[in-house]
């Protein structure tokens, strides 16, 4: 039996490779739902709300939510290029963005967004550990609002709200 143990440590050894490349090509800027998956970010703690959006669910919230605060975290050539009206801009990779971010009232709902997603659900999972209680990603992101036809803006961004 023990000549059999190469064999099993090199399957093992081949299997934690192709997880590993699944996890790499997983972790790029883009969100990995389709329109009609579920919110695979949905976390319920509670009273705690951070999950995934649809284009559809931002417009609703939008309407619904004249205290939502809406985020664009994309770098300034991106959001310079187009955005979703009514949004404050805090870039992702910028060094200061966790500061800044934590920095933001934490009893108004979020909604933020990318280009793809993918950075956005990084923001979203950053204010959740900081302890803000309802934040959502637009799923798909600015490329998913264009793809749907939905209006872009080109106005000077809203200014970033801070702690009270």
């Amino acid at each position: 039996m023990a000549q059999f143990r190469p064999v099993v440590s090199l399957h093992c050894t081949f299997l934690a490779a192709i997880l590993a490349l699944i996890s790499i090509e997983s972790a790029g800027c883009s969100s990995a739902n389709s329109p009609t998956d579920p919110p695979s970010s949905v976390v319920d703690q509670g009273a705690k709300v951070a999950r995934d959006i649809s284009d559809s669910e931002l417009i609703e919230l939008i309407a619904q939510r004249n205290d939502l605060l809406l985020i664009d975290v994309r770098t300034y050539k991106e959001w310079d290029a187009g955005h979703i009206e009514g949004a404050c801009f805090l870039d992702f990779l910028e060094d200061d963005f966790k500061p800044r971010a934590e920095a933001l009232p934490t009893n108004r709902p979020i909604a933020v967004y990318c280009a793809a997603g993918g950075r956005s659900e990084d923001a979203m999972k950053l204010l959740q550990k900081a302890g803000f209680g309802e934040i959502y990603n637009l799923r798909n992101g600015f490329y998913g609002w264009e793809d749907a036809g939905r209006p872009v803006s080109n106005e000077a961004p809203l200014p970033l709200p801070t702690k009270e």
